[in-house]
């Protein structure tokens, strides 16, 4: 599960901007749902820009991580090159938008994944990532507008995210925006106990880039293994999960609904991991779905994510997250995920559908 560092580095390394051209005195009468329309209306070409920046990390207030970060992007292309340090242990990434290389200098280890087979597109404009993020939140969170001011000698306009409830998304978000090019200068975010900032100083935009600029340079001994041989997934029966799993596992026995098919994908690297997924449908309609896989050794860091609470699932110890619909917990050395495939499952549904799980394995027929 993605631990949530990492998740905020990703939400603090969102990049764009807000309502180019629009009046102080109307941002600031606006409601979050006019804010996102205006924002997606706006027409504005993706910018092309060099920039390099700090991230800090802080838990419990004391700062954990302090990582440095520059930047290439061509706008026109859509490619990416980014670095970044920390006590010296430099890593390298590049995305050319059919294929991502990561280098990690310091381990000597080096990966490659083939997007374009995959259906990726090149990465996203920095303003289509600005308006993910606001129609993800904007049900959830408060979108606040706190004026517009100068940061490093530049015009930005400051933007405030704040949950409406605690345990929805309890992501606190401030962004300083460029109003002319949607490049987010700084953010500041705050989840539980932890916060992160990042902060990009200087920016250099429409940079002259050359033709190794979006190319990495790994010396000849370095391996560079493929991420995409090492999660492959196939279907598989009953009997092959129970194999795999090296023991019988809890199933859906009722008669509501269908087990339609199961997934096996193997994870390689640090995981090295089966991992199972059932699909269970009614009336032609996957309803929920199963992950099963062997329960992490002890001492693996299971800290919350900002979504996710504790909870109790077949009397044993459990999570919940809310905004995925996803509860998880241990039983007999496995881990299981349920998730509910649409908004209309709540918290006491799963959670009553998880106590219906037995050991048996007959298969029924879709209803």
């Amino acid at each position: 599960m993605m631990k949530k560092g990492w998740m905020m580095l990703g939400t603090a390394l969102l990049a764009g901007s807000l309502l180019g051209g629009c009046a102080e005195k109307d941002m600031l009468a606006m409601s979050g749902d006019e804010m996102i329309e205006k924002v997606v209306s706006a027409e504005t070409e993706p910018a092309s820009y060099y920039a390099e920046g700090v991230i800090k990390m802080w838990t419990d207030g004391e700062l954990t991580n302090t990582m440095q970060i520059k930047e290439w992007v061509d706008g026109e292309t859509g490619q990416k090159r980014t670095e970044t340090a920390e006590n010296g242990n430099v890593s390298y990434a590049v995305n050319t938008g059919k294929e991502i290389t990561i280098y990690e200098k310091e381990t000597g280890t080096a990966y490659s994944m083939n997007v374009s087979a995959i259906g990726e597109q090149p990465q996203q404009t920095q303003k289509q990532m600005l308006v993910d993020q606001l129609e993800r939140l904007r049900d959830s969170h408060n979108v606040i507008m706190k004026g517009q001011g100068k940061l490093h000698g530049q015009d930005v306009i400051h933007i405030e995210l704040t949950p409406k409830e605690e345990g929805t998304l309890s992501i606190s978000s401030e962004y300083w925006v460029d109003p002319k090019t949607w490049m987010i200068v700084k953010c500041i975010s705050e989840y539980g106990d932890g916060k992160s900032e990042i902060l990009y100083d200087p920016i250099e935009y429409n940079p002259e880039f050359s033709e190794n600029t979006f190319v990495l340079d790994i010396p000849k001994e370095v391996d560079v293994k493929n991420l995409n041989d090492l999660s492959q997934s196939s279907e598989v029966t009953l009997e092959e999960v129970k194999q795999a799993l090296g023991q019988s596992f809890l199933q859906y026995q009722g008669e509501e609904m269908a087990l339609s098919r199961i997934e096996m994908s193997h994870t390689g690297g640090e995981l090295n991991r089966d991992e199972v997924t059932l699909y269970y449908v009614q009336k032609d309609k996957v309803e929920v779905s199963l992950t099963i896989f062997k329960a992490p050794e002890e001492g693996v860091d299971e800290t919350l994510l900002p979504d996710e609470k504790s909870t109790k699932v077949r009397d044993v110890d459990g999570t919940y997250m809310k905004s995925i619909r996803n509860l998880s917990w241990d039983e007999n050395g496995l881990r299981y995920s349920l998730m509910g495939e649409h908004d209309g499952w709540t918290e006491a549904e799963l959670r009553a559908w998880a106590e219906a799980l037995t050991l048996s394995n007959p298969i029924h027929s879709t209803p």
